[in-house]
């Protein structure tokens, strides 16, 4: 047994060593899961989570803010986390919309919007690790409910 960790316990402390390398998102902490079945959520065999109760964001993060002058001029504002919040266009009308993330995502994150007290002809955004840009039919005052989520 000793001949075996001499032949290959250096390659395999290297093989582990490189397999981390390049690795985007870095883990500082994790959950160990256990054979009880009852605790606060499931994971299956294939990975897949289950939340029987709300999916939340830790008090004291940094907030999402929406910039006025992209967003209608007269207060504009944002209600929400960096993965889910309902967004008021100004009062003056405009076709975009920028909110900074509180938190930048390690990548771009897609999202799902939802126009909540408007009908508009047309919505898309675009994405970035620090922002959405929300484009829109010209409106003012209507609001826009979004949720954001990334791989990493």
């Amino acid at each position: 047994m000793k001949n075996f960790f001499h032949r290959w316990g250096t390659s395999l402390a290297l093989l582990c060593l490189l397999s981390s390398v390049g690795v985007a998102q870095v883990i500082t902490s994790s959950l160990q899961l256990s054979q009880d079945a009852r605790g606060p959520f499931g994971v299956d065999a294939n990975s897949g989570v289950y939340f029987p109760g709300h999916l939340l964001t830790p008090s004291g993060r940094p907030a999402p803010v929406v910039v006025g002058a992209t967003c209608g001029t007269t207060a504009p504002s944002v209600v929400g986390t960096d993965t889910a919040g309902l967004i008021t266009v100004g009062t003056s009308a405009t076709t975009s919309c920028l909110l900074t993330f509180g938190t930048a995502f390690v990548t771009a994150p897609v999202c799902l919007l939802t126009p909540k007290s408007a009908i508009l002809a047309a919505l898309s955004y675009a994405t970035t690790t620090t922002t959405l840009t929300i484009t829109q039919t010209s409106t003012a005052s209507n609001t826009i409910a979004y949720f954001c989520t990334s791989a990493s």
